[in-house]
């Protein structure tokens, strides 16, 4: 029966009718009077209705026999070919027209053309509508397919921003319709003020005889009169919504079992949706995109609920290079990003999560994908977990520790920065500033007095090396080490004490660490710094070592890198060392560098000063898995939403917020097997 009534509502019947189906009209033109008049005009509007039926003009040539006429040639055009012609013709402009400048095969051309446009659109309707339309109390049939229509009955209270966008990610054929009317603030608040005035005469009544009131009343009586607040002084506008909901399936058993999945998933957000029960076919023109709420059923809402509910505010972070992050959890795209080439302020990220959230897995796996693309990678790696990973691409692992044999001398000259004008002695000034910090560090907080005694000494090492402030060059020179400074500060009025405390970085316990020449690069595609075996009283002076080291590299030829500084925390708990990190990462962008900073411990981020500054200077920000005690503080730095909070707290391993600009995207983190089993290790 069905394959019958396509064949009847679908067959095109006009090749088999006489000229298609259309009349035949046979025209026979008056001869036009010279004084105009009424006839005038009606030969006017014949020839405008039926072109091939207008009287002979001026152009034309009649024949010895009274046969219909020839038109002249357009003997400027007649040679051309066809497509010539009708550019010509589309060219000339309006005031030049007339029938004249037309030839024989452009007339024939106009005329095909016209035929096949009045086909078209006389034929429309029987390609647009459907084969068959079948309605019933809760559901329809169009052409096949099964649908119904839901409309939202009624709203809760509070409900999470931008939910929609959640319920976009439904996966079924279906639409989603929103009618939204602007209505009179002062017909909604006389309203407002009668409803205001019932519950509270209500609750009085209740406080009266001593009956427990029910806390939804009283709930209903303080949103009356926030409401009422915010329309008086102009903060909300009101407005009547409708939002109605029309799902499709192929039978009638699935469409029952989305419906199902439909209305859970609606009413996880405290909405009650309803099936349009008896008004099937008004719920399935007011789904089609013709702008007519036909239902009808509309709910009172202000505009700040309106604007939580409009669900585009975020699209997809997608963009044309970079790399892929992971799958948008609000809409099911992909999130591919470019921290190099975004119109973001800079190339930072800052990655905050928990112990087992998969901070370490997602930042490995962010490494992995941006090395295809060409970019140099350096890790500082407090914990071992990154060697494997740069054994298997063939970079450089660099064990930092008071047992291995490779160092870096903090007393090197940096190299003349590409593009930059010195003057004499900039380069040693500049690496005499970073030594005091270093030895801070060490020694611990000195004295103004101190703190010029120990660069006095300072200069006064370089020296003996042959390094002097006027000197335009220091190439070929071989910089001093610590011990060098130890002894000239032993030599020093007031320099024994120094020079003893720095005993212990020379000859001490800790004496290999920093008192010796440098013996590493970082020229590799991938580098790796390792700080695990360090005592923990130097992992924060050994990272300023190697974070001064690295950035006096990266500043001596541009190209793009990223720096990876795992457990930043460590450096934010001196002020020194989070000064110097906040340098580097205010600086990066200059230099083609992309500085990303992972921490576990939210609490330093809080406490120190330096820990919002960071993270603000940070364009790429993403958030895992927090715990319920973190989450605070991180809302101190962040001033997160409330759903976004429960998100943090109640998403799964690799899954989270990924933060660029103003876009704010639920994301989970995407591996392939192969790239998961490449990138997966046990810490050793």
């Amino acid at each position: 029966m069905d394959q019958f009534q396509n064949v009847i509502f679908d067959t095109n019947y006009a090749p088999y009718l006489p000229n298609g189906g259309y009349p035949n009209y046979t025209i026979i033109p008056e001869k036009p009077k010279q004084n105009g008049g009424i006839g005038k005009i009606f030969d006017d509007l014949f020839a405008t209705l039926f072109p091939s039926a207008k009287p002979k003009t001026a152009g034309e040539t009649p024949t010895a026999n009274g046969a219909k006429p020839v038109p002249q040639e357009n003997k400027l055009i007649q040679s051309k070919d066809l497509k010539e012609q009708v550019k010509y013709i589309l060219e000339l402009p309006d005031e030049e027209y007339n029938d004249n400048k037309l030839t024989s095969k452009l007339r024939q051309y106009i005329v095909e053309v016209e035929k096949q446009y009045i086909s078209v659109v006389s034929d429309y309707k029987t390609h647009i509508a459907p084969s068959f339309w079948e309605h019933k109390p809760t559901q329809y049939n169009v052409s096949g397919i099964f649908g119904k229509t839901y409309y939202a009955q009624s709203y809760p209270s509070y409900i999470d921003a931008l939910w929609t966008r959640d319920i976009l990610s439904f996966h079924a054929k279906w639409d989603m319709s929103w009618f939204i009317y602007p209505e009179d603030d002062s017909a909604i608040q006389s309203m407002l003020k009668t409803r205001a005035t019932q519950l509270k005469a209500e609750i009085k009544d209740a406080m009266q005889k001593g009956v427990t009131l029910d806390t939804e009343v009283e709930q209903q009586y303080k949103d009356v009169e926030m409401i009422r607040e915010k329309l008086t002084t102009r903060e909300e506008r009101y407005f009547e919504t409708g939002y109605y909901v029309n799902l499709y399936e192929e039978s009638e058993d699935k469409l029952k079992e989305e419906g199902k999945k439909l209305e859970q998933k609606i009413s996880g957000y405290g909405i009650r949706m309803k099936n349009a029960i008896q008004r099937m076919d008004e719920g399935f023109t007011t789904g089609l995109p013709l702008c007519i709420d036909e239902l009808g059923i509309a709910r009172s809402s202000v505009t700040s609920s309106l604007a939580g509910s409009f669900p585009f505010i975020s699209n997809d972070m997608i963009s044309d290079s970079g790399i892929l992050y992971g799958i948008n959890e609000h809409t099911g795209g992909l999130v591919i990003f470019d921290r190099f080439k975004s119109k973001l302020p800079n190339m930072n990220s800052c990655i905050l999560a928990t112990s087992g959230a998969g901070k370490s897995f997602t930042v490995k796996l962010e490494i992995l994908r941006y090395l295809l693309n060409g970019i140099d990678i350096i890790v500082i790696d407090p914990e071992n977990e990154y060697k494997t990973l740069a054994e298997k691409v063939g970079g450089t692992y660099v064990n930092i520790a008071t047992s291995s044999q490779q160092f870096i001398n903090p007393f090197d000259i940096p190299p003349r920065i590409e593009d930059v004008e010195y003057g004499k002695g900039d380069l040693l000034r500049s690496q005499i500033m970073t030594l005091i910090g270093l030895i801070k560090l060490l020694i611990g907080d000195l004295s103004t007095e101190d703190e010029a005694l120990l660069d006095k000494a300072i200069q006064s090492t370089y020296s003996l090396k042959g390094f002097s402030m006027n000197a335009d060059s220091y190439e070929g020179k071989q910089p001093p080490i610590m011990e060098d400074l130890m002894n000239v500060l032993d030599g020093m009025d007031g320099g024994e004490k120094i020079a003893l405390k720095l005993s212990k970085y020379v000859t001490g316990t800790f004496g290999k660490l920093f008192n010796n020449y440098t013996n590493v690069d970082i020229n590799n595609a991938m580098t790796v710094f390792s700080i695990r075996d360090l005592e923990e009283v130097l992992k924060t002076p050994a990272m300023f070592n190697v974070l001064s080291y690295i950035w006096t590299k990266v500043r001596s030829h541009k190209k793009k890198r990223l720096l990876i500084c795992d457990e930043a925390w460590i450096m934010l708990q001196h002020e020194t060392s989070a000064e110097f990190l906040f340098g580097l990462i205010k600086r990066a962008r200059k230099y083609g560098l992309g500085i990303t900073t992972i921490s576990q411990d939210i609490e330093d981020f809080v406490r120190s000063k330096y820990g919002k500054p960071i993270l603000s200077n940070s364009s790429l920000q993403v958030l895992l898995k927090q715990s319920t005690t973190s989450i605070k503080a991180l809302n101190d730095l962040l001033g997160l939403s409330e759903a976004e909070q429960r998100r943090l707290v109640s998403c799964g391993v690799g899954e989270g917020l990924i933060f660029a600009g103003p876009q704010h995207i639920g994301v989970k983190v995407l591996a392939s097997p192969q790239e998961k089993d490449f990138i997966t290790t046990d810490v050793v």
